[in-house]
Formats: structure tokens, C-alpha cells, sequence
């Protein structure tokens, strides 16, 4: 559990301990990442023996250490009343609905709208994630992508979150309507980086990241295709670029198609082990209504 702010912690080391940092013997007992109990000693929360810890030092048994958890900043986003379903929530995670059109979080040119802002309004208890009250980013979806988004309630859950999304262990599954008629199925495995004569674009490059998408075919059509996604990897665009390679671009995309009034990319299935309980928890989202005029959905 996350400390309580404001409450002064208190141990004495027990025999048997040598050996063991003081930025590892306060993590352990709090379930903190060590960054964060870094950054605690370095802003003097945590002394022993009354004077101010070294992060490196070895404890030693009979020691007195005390910490003093540091306040909560107030987050730089405003918090908006906003329409985001929240699907589930408790002490370590939350998982939104976020619909098209809505940013996953501010950044330069949108710092209101986003689904941070309406976190932000929606929950006031926050436990805080890296000193800030709010919640913390653990993936994201595009602006014009709809569907399933995880967000961590506390340092602890965010680092164990980002784990299991470096180590594959987040099961993501898409729709998408595409362009053209495709049948089939089959793996798209190449690297993507930065376009150069396009910044907003990512194109499929030798030196760029690994980036892996599976795909299977639904529903094949004349005009366009009903696609499941699952992916290997979470690159920035990556379902986007991937299909677009293909000559098969999510119909309605902006950037990488002809456009239209919206997006047919959709984050549809989620499925992972629950952060600190380890429970394995799945959520399924239908896609928006407007995708029915493509044609019928499974």
C-alpha cells in the first residue's frame, strides 16, 4: 500500500541486514520503486539516526530510519468534466473507454480535452505517481482511436505496469476497418522511425525500432475490410504505418489514408495480470456505432 502523506514512518533495521542499501530497505517495506526512493533521500524525507540518508549507504542493524513521505504536486492538467467511461477502477489501476477524437493525456497544443483532465475531475484521491496527484501513463492510444486505455494509481502499479508492457505480457487486441479488400492473415515485422520529410508520420525504416503487428481478416469486402489486430510490439502509429505498408490503410485515417469524418481503429480487448495482486483481469469494448455503416460487425 502507498504510504500515508503527511504520516512520518518509522523502522528499526533488524539484525540480519547487512549489505542492504538504504534506498533498498525503505522500497522494500513501502513497495516503491527505487527511483522514487532516490529521489525521496536526495530531497532529505528520509534520515537515519536523525541525519540525512545516503541512498547507497548500507544500513545497519539497530539503525533508526525514519521517513517522511513528501506532499503530492497538484497536477499541471485541469481537471475537466468530460465524458470517459471508466470500466474499472481500484488502489493500483484504472481502465477507460476513451472515445475518438479525446488526447490520452496533455502535451503541446492540447493541454485541456484529454482523458488525464477528465481522470483528474472524475477522482479526487489520487495516491500519486512520481510525487504528482494524478494518474500515471502506462500506454496510449491515438487521438482518432477509440477503445481500452490503462492508467496506474501509484508508483508501484506503474512500474509493475510498464514491466509486463516491455515484457509482452499485456495482451492488446484491435479492430479496423481498412481500405480495399485483404484476406487472410498474417504478421507485419518491420522496423518503423521518424519520417524525415514528414515528422507527423512514421515510415517503415531499417534503423528504426522493432515493431510487430498480427493480423486477421474478419470480414473481406469489396471497398473495405474488417481486420483483428494483435500487438507484438507498441510502437507510436505502428497499426497505422503497418497496414498502410500493406496498401490498406484504416479506412478514415488522416495521415496514412484518404481520411473521413472519423477512424475505424478501435482497442477493443485488453488482458493482463493485475499489478499488485496478480489476479488476471480482460475487458472487451464494442466498437463505436458509427463503425456499423461499414458493414456488419462480429
Amino acid at each position: 500500500m502507498p504510504p500515508d502523506l503527511g504520516k512520518v514512518l518509522h523502522w528499526v533495521v533488524p539484525d540480519g541486514l547487512e549489505g542492504v542499501s538504504l534506498a533498498a530497505f525503505v522500497g522494500e517495506r513501502l513497495g516503491l520503486h527505487s527511483g522514487v526512493v532516490k529521489t525521496w533521500i536526495r530531497e532529505g524525507c528520509v534520515t537515519v539516526d536523525d541525519l540525512p540518508g545516503k541512498a547507497g549507504r548500507y544500513v545497519q542493524p539497530g539503525q533508526q530510519v525514519r521517513v517522511q513521505p513528501p506532499s503530492l504536486r497538484v497536477h499541471a492538467a485541469e481537471p475537466q468534466a468530460l465524458a470517459l467511461p471508466i470500466r474499472y477502477r481500484d488502489e493500483a489501476l484504472i481502465v477507460v473507454a476513451k472515445p475518438a477524437g479525446m488526447p490520452s493525456h496533455p502535451g503541446p497544443g492540447w493541454w485541456r480535452g484529454s482523458c488525464v483532465n477528465a481522470l483528474l475531475h472524475a477522482i479526487q484521491d489520487w495516491p500519486g505517481v512520481g510525487g504528482v496527484a494524478g494518474p500515471g501513463i502506462v500506454h496510449r492510444l491515438d487521438k482518432d482511436t477509440s477503445g481500452l486505455l490503462i492508467f496506474a494509481c501509484s508508483d508501484r502499479a506503474q512500474q509493475a505496469l510498464l514491466q509486463a508492457l516491455s515484457q509482452h505480457q499485456i495482451e492488446r487486441e484491435y479492430l479496423a476497418w481498412v481500405e480495399g479488400t485483404l484476406s487472410g492473415s498474417g504478421r507485419i515485422d518491420a522496423p518503423l522511425g521518424r519520417d524525415p520529410d514528414a515528422p507527423q508520420r512514421v515510415a517503415l525504416r531499417a534503423d528504426g525500432k522493432r515493431a510487430v503487428t498480427h493480423y486477421r481478416v474478419l470480414r473481406p469486402g469489396p471497398r473495405h475490410s474488417l481486420l483483428a489486430l494483435r500487438l507484438e510490439t507498441g510502437r507510436t502509429h505502428q497499426i497505422r504505418a503497418h497496414l498502410a505498408s500493406l496498401g490498406h490503410p484504416v479506412w478514415g485515417d488522416p495521415v496514412y489514408g484518404a481520411g473521413g469524418p472519423w477512424m475505424a481503429l478501435h482497442a477493443a480487448r485488453l488482458a493482463l495480470a493485475h499489478p499488485l495482486s496478480g489476479e488476471w483481469l480482460s475487458f472487451t469494448e464494442a466498437p463505436p456505432l458509427a463503425w456499423e455503416a461499414l458493414g456488419p460487425l462480429p
